[in-house]
């Protein structure tokens, strides 16, 4: 096996797909089958087993993916240090949460790629449990996500406390108005494992509403367009709304301190594949 071989699995390992790991490897499909065919007969193990919607890594597959990515990131690292001009190259593959890469990415991102022009990075946006599943998967180096993150095989980094509040259109302005309403109020959310719709979850259990319904969208601004059209509501940072929805006709209600104060953590593996972009990229957030 070679260099080139372990991108193509790391590539139909992190994307789940053949087509994008041989679009981003610039090889032919039968190429990438071929090769992870090569790399489980030379092991003797099953890397990978395909489902009727994507390919899933076998646990082996797991094992082998931090593997790979140690003799790549090594590789990248021992360039990195014998390179004259002295700039960071490699990949670096941050995940967040939609909010978070809205209000708090574009800053942090900013600086370190314009310290390390030369590094080439990566942000996929999920909901807390897909983040975490996918950083325990070491499909991510790392990500920023929200709520007590208490996992034994993750470092936990705290970023900030976001004060959350309940988004609603003009049709609400509190919440007991909410609770007069003679209609079942619609809660306008990620998918399950978003740690804001857990909270509103819990924060509605509390009131008088009973007839609660939810309503999935897979992206921010969805959710925004569809509160602001009076079809919910739902639960963002404060911030996020003054900073980049005033121009929204959209209304703020505070909730509990209790459920209002939510903080944002950066997580990344115990164990993670040595890399030195990936500390730097910690030590930015700190710095932030």
């Amino acid at each position: 096996m070679n260099i080139n071989d372990l991108n193509i699995f790391i590539g139909v390992a992190e994307y789940e797909s053949i087509t994008k790991s041989a679009a981003i490897n610039n090889t032919v499909q039968s190429n990438v089958s071929a090769r992870i065919k090569y790399l489980e007969e030379q092991l003797g193990v099953k890397l990978l087993t395909r489902t009727t919607r994507k390919l899933e890594l076998t646990g082996e597959g797991t094992q082998f993916l931090k593997v790979a990515k140690e003799i790549v990131n090594t590789l990248n690292d021992f360039k990195n240090t014998v390179n004259k001009n002295g700039s960071l190259t490699g990949q670096l593959k941050i995940g967040s949460l939609p909010s978070v890469a809205s209000l708090r990415a574009p800053d942090i991102l900013q600086r370190f790629v314009s310290e390390y022009p030369d590094m080439e990075f990566v942000l996929k946006t999920g909901t807390t449990g897909e983040l975490i599943k996918n950083v325990l998967s070491f499909k991510l180096d790392g990500a920023f996500v929200a709520g007590k993150v208490t996992h034994p095989d993750l470092i936990v980094k705290p970023v900030i406390i976001e004060k959350l509040c309940l988004v609603s259109s003009s049709l609400y302005s509190s919440i007991e108005h909410l609770n007069k309403s003679t209609k079942p109020i619609k809660l306008i959310v990620f998918s399950k494992g978003c740690s804001y719709r857990n909270i509103l979850e819990e924060l509605l259990s509390e009131t008088e509403l009973k007839k609660l319904k939810f309503v999935e969208m897979d992206s921010l601004d969805s959710i925004i367009q569809s509160v602001e059209n009076g079809l919910g509501i739902t639960l963002l940072p404060e911030e996020l709304i003054k900073k980049h929805y005033t121009y929204r006709s959209l209304t703020t209600i505070k909730i509990p301190e209790k459920y209002a104060r939510c903080p944002t953590v950066f997580i990344r593996m115990k164990n993670s594949p040595s890399h030195k972009a990936l500390q730097l990229f910690e030590d930015s957030i700190a710095n932030n």
